[in-house]
């Protein structure tokens, strides 16, 4: 979020921020104060972390702000709002280009003309899981972290349109699909290029589908993400270095295609059930 310079007295606390392309995460706490009228050129979603106590003052009107843990508020691009706060509160906020939603849009239907509306609920499952999914990527040394927030981007930017548009927007129908030669050259592509950090246009456009189409797909015929899948290469070429070299710890994780050994360790270790270390252990006589 960015603060007006008429704003600086407002008690915003800034605790982390991580942006990607075409997304943006805050993490921040709020103390009793105002914040006036202004506006944000991304659509801003917020999610609360605990209780949060005040008014919210948009252009369809004034909404009180007396929220529990979970409640989300959707406010459009380019739309003024104004904030009195009562206690202290704690927030996720994202921010997202709004191309991405015309062009989810788009996709899910021949139109790119859709209109985000101001709204505030109790409860959203999915912004939920995405908000504490983008919250885990600012506390942790997460590798690959643009895949992954492009996912993130892809699935918040449809689930808008299909729940917070003005247009009565179908579901989208897939033609096709991600199998046989297509299948095979996506798999090839990120098993040659594990060691980079890729991104979801790179991948969708070996499929030659669009990054919305290809997510869902990609799943659909491996039974994972892209993000999990890349993963489990790396950690699959981690093992097979481990097994076959002597290489230290810390250069196997970087030509596994981790750059932070911490984040290899944790992840070799979910994944296979014991550390770089013991595995390596097993094969020494």
């Amino acid at each position: 979020m960015k603060p007006q310079p008429e704003n600086r007295s407002l008690p915003l606390v800034l605790k982390r921020r991580a942006s990607w392309d075409g997304l943006s995460v805050v993490h921040y706490q709020l103390r009793p104060g105002e914040l006036r009228e202004h506006a944000n050129d991304d659509h801003l979603i917020t999610l609360s972390l605990g209780e949060c106590k005040g008014q919210l003052r948009l252009a369809s009107g004034f909404q009180p702000l007396d929220r529990n843990r979970g409640s989300v508020c959707v406010i459009p691009s380019r739309h003024q709002f104004a904030l009195t706060v009562d206690g202290e509160s704690e927030h996720v906020a994202m921010l997202l280009d709004p191309s991405l939603v015309l062009r989810a849009a788009a996709e899910s239907k021949k139109s790119d003309n859709t209109e985000l509306l101001e709204r505030s609920t109790p409860a959203d499952p999915v912004i939920n899981s995405i908000g504490l999914a983008l919250l885990g990527e600012l506390e942790s040394e997460n590798e690959n972290g643009r895949l992954y927030a492009d996912s993130l981007a892809n699935i918040l930017a449809l689930h808008l349109v299909r729940h917070y548009s003005a247009s009565d927007v179908e579901a989208p129908r897939f033609i096709g699909g991600l199998a046989g030669r297509k299948l095979r050259n996506v798999l090839e592509f990120m098993d040659a290029n594990h060691g980079r950090e890729l991104n979801l246009a790179q991948i969708s456009e070996v499929a030659g589908m669009s990054t919305f189409h290809f997510v869902r797909e990609f799943k659909r015929a491996t039974g994972t993400t892209p993000h999990q899948h890349l993963m489990r290469i790396r950690i699959e070429r981690a093992k097979e270095l481990l097994s076959t070299s002597e290489l230290p710890l810390v250069d196997v994780g970087f030509r596994s295609g981790f750059s932070h050994q911490s984040h290899f360790s944790r992840l070799f270790r979910k994944l296979t059930g014991t550390t770089p270390l013991s595995y390596r252990l097993r094969f020494q006589t």
